[in-house]
Parts: C-alpha cells; structure tokens; sequence
C-alpha cells in the first residue's frame, strides 16, 4: 500500500469521527497534524484510531498512537503518519 493509499484512509477515519461530533467541518489534509489542530481530536482519540488504523490496514504500530513521536516535540501531520505506516503495512493491505 502506497503512502498516498495510506494518507486517504486516515483522511477518511478522521472525517469519519469528526462528523460524529456534531462540529463544523473544517478541511483535513496531508499536512493537517490532527492532535495539534483538530479540536475534537485529543490522545485519548489518537489511542483509539490508531487502534482503527491498525486494524484497516492490517498491521500492528506498536506504540500507543501513530500520531505522535516520542522524540519529537510537535505532533506529527497525516503525511508523516502515512509514511511511518507505509513502512509496517503489508502490500496487500
């Protein structure tokens, strides 16, 4: 699965769960970092979708959330989730 393929489906999770709270949509891209400016989306969240994300793209991450790394300050953008993701899923995904 391409980093592209991969960038859609956590584009799509995320539109899903914000539609589900009932706030104004507001554009999500592949440089949208979701923890840092997503309103509805917090690290409870971010546990839970990478729980989803895992589970769609068949792979296991093996931190509690794919949307922050432990060595770097800021919170990650989808570009860089889907690139650490594309690294673990499996082509056929």
């Amino acid at each position: 699965m391409t980093e592209a393929e991969i960038e859609i489906i956590i584009i799509e999770t995320l539109r899903g769960l914000q539609a589900g709270t009932g706030e104004p949509e507001c554009e999500i891209t592949r440089a949208t970092a979701p923890l840092a400016e997503l309103g509805f989306f917090d690290s409870l969240l971010a546990i839970e979708t990478t729980l989803v994300l895992e589970e769609r793209l068949g792979c296991s991450c093996g931190d509690d959330s794919v949307f922050r790394d432990k060595n770097k300050p800021e919170p990650l953008t989808i570009a860089e989730i889907a690139a650490r993701l594309a690294q673990i899923t499996p082509a056929a995904a």
